[in-house]
């Protein structure tokens, strides 16, 4: 088994670029090619003309050039992760999760999010997934991924009601409820305050105009109503609601079969399981086979969430 080497970091320096540049060009050659997007002059140039000394970071492996990563403050909020390379021979051995994570660490630190684009189909893509990334827009070269930073229990309670009431799964006045219990919490901001004084019957204008600032204000993400992006997000939500005992496996598996159908890879493992539940006789399955299957699929689902916040679990 590979162990993770032992590493430091410094200080970009101007004599860096060339060496950036070049690795760079090594290290996304596979997926640009495959794209139809390589071009010798352009994959370094690229990096040239956006190298920044002041938020680059050199990594060293027995002090010698192993890699870089690039840190620097994103246009829209929070932090955005980019120029993150490190040499072929060093990959694959958890260099890159110890350095991402010193990275998101200091993120969390200062309660920014953190986003970055990644080429489609990259492999590197399943590294920043196990980080607690998730899928915030794509288009046919680039998937542009967010993080939240990690936060307290009451505003990841707000993350997963905001993300349920995207996929139609909650009312607007759970979200009210959840920016009430977020505000008793602690977590106190001008939008989260106004959305938390609705009333019920104003719950579903507040959710529809507060929701959006509310979230953007603690850090969190927002998916407007039936969006793709909150379609995924929403998933790991709904599949959080079994652990947390909100839900039981066969109510997961119909509530993911009715919003997602078979037409989502990522939902096909609970909505094919909901089609077993109908047919129990004739597969020779108990019930508690596939409970167990539900179960099993659900926390693989939320295996690699964003947030680390304690939740009580009901285990079967």
């Amino acid at each position: 088994m590979n162990t993770t080497p032992a590493w430091t970091v410094r200080a970009a320096e101007t004599a860096d670029v060339e060496p950036v540049a070049e690795l760079r060009a090594v290290v996304l050659r596979p997926d640009l090619e495959r794209l139809g997007r390589y071009d010798e002059d352009r994959v370094r140039r690229r990096l040239r003309d956006a190298f920044s000394t002041r938020w680059t970071s050199i990594v060293l492996v027995d002090g010698v050039f192993a890699g870089s990563v690039t840190v620097r403050p994103a246009e829209q909020g929070g932090r955005l992760l980019e120029h993150f390379y490190l040499a072929p021979q060093h990959q694959g051995r958890g260099l890159g999760s110890a350095v991402l994570r010193r990275a998101l660490a200091e993120a969390d630190a200062a309660g920014d999010p953190v986003r970055l684009d990644v080429l489609q189909g990259s492999p590197a893509r399943r590294l920043y997934e196990r980080h607690g990334f998730v899928l915030e827009a794509e288009d046919p070269i680039d998937v542009h991924l967010f993080r939240p930073p990690v936060t307290s229990p009451a505003a990841v309670r707000l993350q997963d009601r905001a993300l349920l009431r995207s996929i139609g799964e909650l009312r607007a006045r759970e979200v009210v409820e959840a920016a009430c219990e977020a505000l008793v919490a602690g977590l106190d901001t001008p939008a989260l305050r106004m959305l938390a004084a609705c009333t019920y019957g104003e719950a579903e204008a507040c959710v529809a105009d507060l929701l959006p600032p509310a979230l953007a204000e603690l850090g969190l993400v927002f998916h407007p109503l039936d969006s793709r992006s909150g379609e995924a997000a929403g998933l790991v939500a709904l599949a959080g609601r079994l652990l947390t005992g909100e839900l039981t496996p066969r109510e997961l598996a119909d509530a993911v079969h009715r919003r997602y159908g078979h037409e989502s890879e990522a939902a096909e493992t609970l909505a094919q399981l909901d089609d077993d539940y109908g047919v129990l006789e004739y597969i020779h399955r108990t019930e508690g086979e596939v409970d167990a299957e539900v179960w099993a699929e659900a926390r693989r689902l939320t295996a690699h969430t964003a947030h680390t916040a304690p939740v009580a679990l009901v285990v079967p």
